[in-house]
């Protein structure tokens, strides 16, 4: 038959026994949820890059269609103003070609 003091060195092993595994269970949950922690926060970092991407992408879509239009009317207007410098010299030309012809037909 134990004795009292068999007994209460038998609980003290038990509450012992009891105590590890309930410190290993607790660093199993404190592991596992920083493991967990760390994969969500991966995860949105991720996200966070793959959105920040996309976004990039579109303004540089955006910024490269509007650098195009702006030069596509650039280039209508300095087509315009060639048209009306050309138009110009032509009438000037022709207004020194009168003159030259005149002087030489009037003998000057």
């Amino acid at each position: 038959m134990p004795t009292a003091l068999q007994v209460i060195m038998d609980a003290e092993k038990e509450a012992a026994k009891i105590l590890d595994e309930a410190k290993a269970q607790a660093e199993k949950i404190k592991r596992e949820a920083e493991e967990k922690a760390q994969k969500v926060f991966t995860e949105a970092y991720e996200r966070a890059i793959s959105e920040a991407e996309r976004e990039a992408g579109e303004l540089k879509k955006t910024a490269k269609e509007n650098a195009e239009r702006e030069a596509k009317t650039i280039l209508q207007e300095a087509e315009k103003k060639i048209k009306e410098i050309r138009k110009e010299a032509e009438k000037n030309l022709e207004a020194a070609v009168q003159v030259v012809l005149r002087d030489i037909l009037s003998g000057s």
